[in-house]
């Protein structure tokens, strides 16, 4: 089908206009049935108890790799080193709970960010008569959005506050599962330089288990079994690290990965700005209370929708 610009010029003016208007209905046609598809929510499995999925096969691969180092982990070095040495007397109960305990809560967050919704917008959200001038339309959607919420093409949804789509935990980190995230990598760092301390104590430091069945595959194979729990930890720890600085960072900042982007190739004074305080910005993501409650990595983060967000440019 030609193009605009590809309309024979040796035709006549209505011809022209006609093929024209045709080709500007069936663009628009093709917009209308793409936003209808993405109202069908393809890519968004519904789960019981409010979880949700996203069905997106690439990230898959990612998302498993993570569960599995997690697992591998979280298995290898009670069953090989604490359990035993709690056993035969060298170490107390205290680092064994410690290590179980951020395996636990490592776990647990991991779960939710990848079933969290991060703020996805409903096809039928409408602007208040205060916020119609905080407001942009979406070109793929076609529904009205607050600002700085982006559409993402791997969830096909708009999602408020949107930071990026994280192949990690298969999900987009928004305005809605930010907080949950920067403690999945902040408990994940943790866990996975607690993992190599005693990685390395169990080479150089640590006694041999003397409780241990000699015939045990566990036994038998111990000093591999280790040196994939420092592979896997090392790249644990590579991608927790990074991304609690990056979120931290952004959060500081006031900006999302998306705008960093985005503003990349403004000048500073063009980039959006905003005078309020490095924890006032932290208590709008992980929310209110005292600053020891954002650590909890069980709790519960009750929302309200506010989708005003001033002193910041559309992008």
């Amino acid at each position: 089908m030609p193009s605009d610009s590809e309309v024979d010029l040796g035709m006549s003016f209505e011809q022209q206009f006609d093929i024209v208007n045709f080709l500007r209905e069936s663009t628009n046609k093709e917009i209308e049935n793409e936003a209808a598809y993405f109202r069908t929510s393809p890519n968004i499995i519904f789960l019981p108890g409010g979880f949700q999925f996203v069905r997106h096969v690439r990230g898959y691969f990612s998302m498993g790799s993570v569960v599995l180092a997690w697992a591998y982990n979280s298995y290898i070095i009670p069953k090989l080193v604490l359990f035993p040495l709690w056993n035969d007397g060298y170490l107390s109960w205290f680092p064994v709970f410690a290590f179980c305990f951020l395996a636990f809560a490592t776990g647990s967050l991991l779960f939710r960010s990848i079933s969290s919704d991060p703020g996805r917008i409903p096809f039928d959200t409408r602007p208040t008569s205060a916020d119609k001038m905080n407001w942009t339309h979406c070109q793929r959607c076609l529904i009205q959005r607050p600002l700085k919420s982006h559409h993402c093409s791997k969830c096909q949804r708009c999602v408020r506050k949107m930071d990026h789509h994280c192949p990690w935990v298969n999900n987009c980190i928004g305005e809605d599962n930010q907080w949950l995230f920067l403690l999945l990598v902040f408990y994940g760092s943790l866990l996975s330089l607690f993992g190599l301390t005693v990685d390395i104590l169990y080479f150089y430091v640590f006694p041999k288990c003397l409780s241990c069945p000699r015939d045990s595959f566990f036994f038998v194979h111990q000093q591999f079994l280790m040196y994939g729990v420092f592979i896997s930890g090392c790249g644990l720890l590579f991608v927790c690290s990074t991304q609690t600085i990056t979120q931290s960072a952004n959060i500081i900042l006031d900006k999302t990965t998306v705008e960093s982007l985005i503003f990349a190739r403004k000048r500073l004074p063009d980039r959006p700005t905003d005078d309020s305080t490095s924890y006032q910005k932290f208590r709008i993501v992980c929310g209110p209370g005292p600053v020891w409650r954002w650590f909890n990595p069980f709790r519960r983060k009750r929302w309200k929708a506010n989708f005003v967000y001033q002193q910041h440019q559309e992008v």
